[in-house]
């Protein structure tokens, strides 16, 4: 079979086995269709660090609010219950599943194997969050 090799834009030939050849005998790519999508990837999941971190950052934000403002509601006779899930919990979850969407599909489309395309999207996601997460932690107890 003739393959291309598209890191020296050789072409060569070279020998095939049964397992390395998709349903029409053709022999299955791996890897980024082209260096610019794992660029394009790899830029994205970095910008989701910094939006997961602030999303984090947010909700310690929202929660010290709530906690802090909850006497002086009392008082008032009302109650600030409730504020950190609305204006805390929605936001950060919103945040990674947008994150966890954009990242997986741009993964899967721009992949030779569209699966590894989604495992990489699910992964950069959760660690773009541990990321985050462990940011935050750092600057409240450090």
């Amino acid at each position: 079979m003739l393959n291309t090799d598209r890191t020296s834009h050789t072409y060569h030939r070279h020998m095939t086995t049964a397992a390395s050849l998709d349903r029409v005998g053709e022999p299955v790519l791996s890897g980024w269709k082209t260096t610019g999508h794992a660029i394009g990837f790899w830029l994205l999941a970095a910008m989701g660090i910094v939006v997961t971190t602030g999303a984090w950052f947010w909700l310690a934000i929202v929660g010290l609010e709530e906690t802090t403002e909850q006497p002086k509601a009392l008082a008032s006779g009302t109650t600030m219950t409730g504020t950190a899930l609305f204006f805390g919990v929605v936001p950060l979850v919103a945040v990674h599943l947008v994150g966890f969407a954009i990242l997986m599909s741009y993964g899967a489309s721009r992949r030779h194997n569209r699966q590894s395309g989604l495992w990489l999207g699910a992964g950069a996601t959760i660690a773009a969050s541990s990321i985050g997460l462990t940011v935050l932690l750092l600057f409240l107890y450090a």
